[in-house]
């Protein structure tokens, strides 16, 4: 019985172990990075109350004080929008990504994740001044390079 206990507890901690793993080699988040543009100086920036979401989506992604924010694109569509205001008093910014998905096989026990490729981001100019695709793939393994880097001259 006592084998048996042990047995269960080691396959117990195994297991959760494969799952911390799969977690992270799963994880395909996106990172945006905010910079303030002021007579030509850019420097890194954080907003005061950012409000992001996806829209026709449940989730949001709202905070205080924050320089970037990391996020999901859709695993099931070839693009995604989303909603963004940087505080409470400017108007927001709708911001399209369009890329193209791969599949990945991770392993048999974590199955695979969805790699995306930057192709094109879109966003309208209320308050954001322009933007920069910093790198075009989004891997589980993409170091903390952000992917967008948004300009403001607010």
């Amino acid at each position: 019985m006592k084998y048996f206990i042990f047995l269960l507890l080691l396959t117990a901690v195994a297991c959760d172990d494969e799952t911390k793993v799969c977690d992270q080699a799963l994880n395909t988040d996106a990172h945006m990075r905010f910079i303030r543009d002021s007579a030509g100086v850019r420097r890194d920036t954080t907003m005061g109350d950012v409000t992001f979401f996806a829209l026709g989506m449940d989730s949001i992604y709202r905070r205080q004080a924050v320089s970037d924010v990391f996020f999901s694109l859709s695993p099931v569509a070839d693009s995604s929008l989303f909603y963004l205001r940087v505080d409470s008093l400017s108007i927001p910014d709708t911001i399209t990504f369009r890329y193209e998905r791969q599949p990945h096989f991770i392993s048999p026990g974590c199955g695979f994740a969805t790699f995306f490729s930057l192709d094109t981001v879109i966003a309208t100019h209320n308050t954001i001044q322009s933007l920069i695709i910093n790198q075009k793939a989004i891997t589980s393994t993409t170091n903390d390079t952000a992917h967008i880097t948004l300009y403001f001259g607010i």
